[in-house]
Formats: C-alpha cells, sequence, structure tokens
C-alpha cells in the first residue's frame, strides 16, 4: 500500500539549502518537485506551525496561536506550548483539547491506517503533531525520553541505544530510528520532525560554522534515509515530502517591551506574551482598550507591523487582525512585531530583526513577517509526482496533510484549509485559479505597514508584512 513520510528540517531557509551543507536535500530535489514559492503561517513560530502540519488548518481554526499563551481561564499565567506537561495540564483545566481542528492523525485512523510522529524538537512539539496518539494506538517517539513518548513509541524506544544530548545527534537519532525500525515497513504517514538547523541557529547564530555542521549532520542523516528508500523494495509506494517550518532573521538589537508597557499604569493588567513577534492579552478584550494599546504601539520605534483585534474601529496605521489568518479567541488582541530590516546580516544573509528576550546579537529567530521568516522550504518525491519539476504556485505548511490524505486514497483533505498540491502529480492538475497578490496597508501619524498576501482561489499565502 501507499505510504508517506514528511522529513522537517525545523528552521531551513530555502537559501541555506546549498551544495557544500545539503548536497542530499539537492539530491532529493532532482527526483521530484520543489515549491518555490512555499509559505509558513503567523505566528512563524514553531508549535503553532506543526499545529498546521497535523491538521492542514490556519491557526484561526486549530487554535494554538502562540508559542506561549495566555492561559484562557486566568489570563495573568502564560502557557509554554513547548511544555507537554503544561499542554497537558491546559486541556485538563478547560476540558478542551489543545487542537480544535481534526488532525492528520484521526483521519488515518478512522480510515483504518497508522500514524507515526517521530521527533527530537521540545516535548510540546511532539505532542502537538499528535496529541492523542495513545488513544489511538499510534507511535510517538521522542528523542526527550520516554516521558515524551506513546506506549507504542516507548515500546519502540526500548529497542534503541539512548538519545544523545547534543541537539545535531538528536536530529540524526531520530531519523535514523526511523530508518532502521520503521523504513522496512512504513506506517501510513509518518511525520519526522529534525530540530536541526532551528536549536543551533538560536543558540550557534544564524549562518555560524556551528549552525552550518548542525544542518551537514542532518541533512547527512536524511541522506541515508535517501539511499534506504532509492535501494529498497518501497521506492514505489512511499512519498517523501521535505519541508521546513519557517525561515529565521538575524537577532540585530533588543528591545524590552514588558519594560515599557510598565510605564503605562492603565495598561498594568495586561498580560504580554514576548518575542521577535509578540501579543498582549487585554483584559475582557474591551475596543477602546485594544485600540488605545495599538495606538501606543504606533509610535514606538521598536515596534515593527501592528495588528488588533476586529469589530471595532482601528487606530490609523493599525491592521485587522484576521489578516493574518490567526484570529482564534486564543489569540492576543493586540498582536506585534518588532522593527525588522531586509538588509543583510553580517553573515550576509537577508532580514535583521529586533528581540525581545535571551538571544545574543547574530542568533537567529523567528515569529514575525519578514520574507526571511516567512519563506519555507518544500519538495515533494514519489513515484506519483513529477521529476525534477518546480512548482511556481503558491503553497504552504496546511497544504501537506491534504496532499497525504490524496495520496493514500483517503477522505479528510477537503475540510482543511490547505489543498492538494495536485500540480505536482504525474497525473495531476495545475490550479483552476490564477495567484493573485493582495495588499493590506494602513497609515497614521508617523506610522505606515503593509501586508503582503498571495490568494489561489480560497486559499490565502501570507508573504510578507512590516512597518515602511
Amino acid at each position: 500500500m501507499t505510504s508517506f513520510l514528511l522529513v522537517v528540517f525545523d528552521g531551513l531557509r530555502p537559501d541555506m539549502v546549498r551544495p557544500q551543507t545539503t548536497p542530499n536535500l539537492l539530491r532529493f530535489a532532482a527526483l521530484g518537485t520543489r515549491f518555490a514559492h512555499a509559505r509558513s503561517v503567523f505566528p512563524s513560530e514553531t508549535r503553532v506551525c506543526s499545529a498546521s502540519v497535523a491538521t492542514g488548518c490556519l491557526p484561526r481554526r486549530h487554535g494554538l496561536v502562540a508559542n506561549r499563551i495566555a492561559h484562557p481561564l486566568d489570563p495573568t499565567r502564560t502557557v509554554d506550548t513547548g511544555d507537554m506537561q503544561a499542554l497537558r495540564a491546559l486541556e485538563q483545566d478547560t476540558g478542551e483539547a489543545v487542537l480544535a481542528a481534526p488532525m492528520l492523525a484521526e483521519l488515518l485512523a478512522a480510515g483504518g491506517r497508522d500514524c507515526a510522529v517521530l521527533s527530537s524538537g521540545t516535548t510540546g512539539q511532539t505532542f502537538v503533531l499528535n496529541p492523542r496518539a495513545d488513544a489511538l494506538g499510534q507511535v510517538t517517539l521522542s528523542a526527550h525520553g520516554a516521558q515524551a513518548c506513546s506506549a507504542a513509541g516507548r515500546a519502540l524506544l526500548e529497542g534503541l541505544p539512548p538519545p544523545p544530548p547534543a541537539p545535531a545527534a538528536r536530529a540524526a537519532w531520530i531519523a535514523d530510528a526511523f530508518r532502521t525500525r520503521l523504513l522496512a515497513d512504513p506506517p501510513a504517514a509518518t511525520i519526522l520532525w529534525l530540530c536541526e538547523p532551528d536549536t543551533t541557529g538560536h543558540y550557534g547564530g544564524l549562518g555560524s560554522p556551528a549552525q552550518l555542521a548542525a544542518l551537514q549532520t542532518a541533512d547527512a542523516a536524511f541522506g541515508r534515509i535517501l539511499d534506504a528508500w532509492q535501494a529498497g523494495p518501497h521506492r514505489d509506494r512511499l512519498h517523501i515530502a521535505v519541508a521546513s517550518d519557517h525561515g529565521h532573521a538575524t537577532v540585530s538589537g533588543h528591545a524590552d517591551v514588558g519594560a515599557a508597557l510598565a510605564g503605562l499604569p492603565a495598561f498594568a493588567d495586561c498580560t504580554l506574551l514576548a518575542g521577535s513577534s509578540g501579543g498582549i492579552f487585554v483584559p475582557g478584550g474591551g475596543a477602546e482598550r485594544n485600540a488605545a494599546l495599538a495606538e501606543w504601539l504606533t509610535r514606538q520605534d521598536w515596534c515593527g507591523a501592528i495588528y488588533a483585534a476586529d469589530g471595532a474601529e482601528l487606530p490609523p496605521g493599525v491592521l485587522p487582525r484576521s489578516v493574518l489568518l490567526a484570529d482564534h479567541r486564543r489569540a492576543a488582541h493586540v498582536l506585534y512585531t518588532l522593527r525588522t530590516n531586509a538588509g543583510p546580516s553580517a553573515m550576509g544573509l537577508p532580514g535583521i530583526t529586533l528581540f525581545d528576550g535571551a538571544l545574543a546579537p547574530g542568533a537567529g529567530t523567528h515569529g514575525g513577517l519578514l520574507s526571511a521568516e516567512l519563506h519555507t522550504v518544500l519538495m515533494l518525491a514519489g513515484s506519483r509526482i513529477r521529476a525534477g519539476a518546480v512548482s511556481e504556485w503558491p503553497a504552504g505548511l496546511t497544504d501537506i496533510a491534504p496532499t497525504a490524505l490524496a495520496l493514500l486514497g483517503l477522505g479528510g483533505g477537503g475540510a482543511m484549509d490547505g489543498r492538494v498540491l495536485a500540480e505536482a502529480f504525474v497525473d495531476g492538475a495545475e490550479p483552476a485559479d490564477s495567484p493573485a497578490p493582495e495588499s493590506w496597508e494602513a497609515a497614521g501619524p508617523g506610522y505606515r505597514q503593509r501586508l503582503a498576501r498571495t490568494r489561489l482561489g480560497p486559499h490565502v499565502y501570507l508573504d510578507e508584512g512590516q512597518r515602511d
């Protein structure tokens, strides 16, 4: 039977796919179709992206709207979605599932097919890819050990060497676990999530020798899977997608939004969710308070793009939160990015940004709307996929799950936000609609911003947003 494997290189920028560092990714691209205009979602943060991959839906539907969210029952508390136990506690507190949309794993189970998740990402990131793994009897294997695995994953873990501590080694370990334990008889669908080059980009520097070495390690581990796939009997029935969940920008300096907000007594009760992009939860979410806070942000030099909850007249220069496709009830009432610049970093990589946190200048970060953060890698290969092709159609994270279901001959993809990437199929057709650029602009005294999107029929992709 046909099977599907998704390999995610967390945080891989398309312009870092180079012969010196990723020869195996380039070898894979030549075997199938590369999507030249693949995009992330907003915020371009790993757990948000993981949820979009797992559900084929946008944040406005799946509800995991940031790496850190305000607790729905007590917004003075925040929830770190990178912590599996924090997510389980959130479900217990609220009686609601972490993901509000049906998952690929659930649809597979309903069709009598199995699903496996193998990840070297955080325990929360791994959990988000299939929160119901135990209930469904499916494999979740985490490089962080037994406490982050499902029961089926723990059984698999017992036959493996202990996960190594270094992030790049963990990424190779999880890839080798799939190759040695599952590739010979693969599940119907597998999500294999490699934490590199993201982790080393954050803490070793974006484009640094340390990050490039980590990327080489991850690429080599993928190369071993590719060799086994090409030589094995499953070549004709296993289809492989390779993706990144977001890109990276370079930290150029810092902003202390909390200190600035502390100087506003009228907003002392607000909850700040900080980062390279952030949000401010306003108790009650009143339109007047939201507007006053957003207007104050337009006067801060460190602030980039600004969005506020829909439903009332917004201050000049502020755009409605809904245009980001992330307007879920869990989202902060006011969303913002920090000041960015498209210019190159010291390492020659386009895209620099201020950061609110402990990352040093030169480090990689993401979450915002820079082109460097939103542009992603996406490739697809297999017996039903066009070889040596480049698709110029817009594509994104939400398109992966419905495409997998179509290749597996299962239903459910039509209820997702994403589309089937049929233009890559040997027997597929190009979309009937033409890509249509969209521009959302707003201006006020001393402040102007613009958001660029691309629409393909009912599907919308974010291209870039920033303060002019």
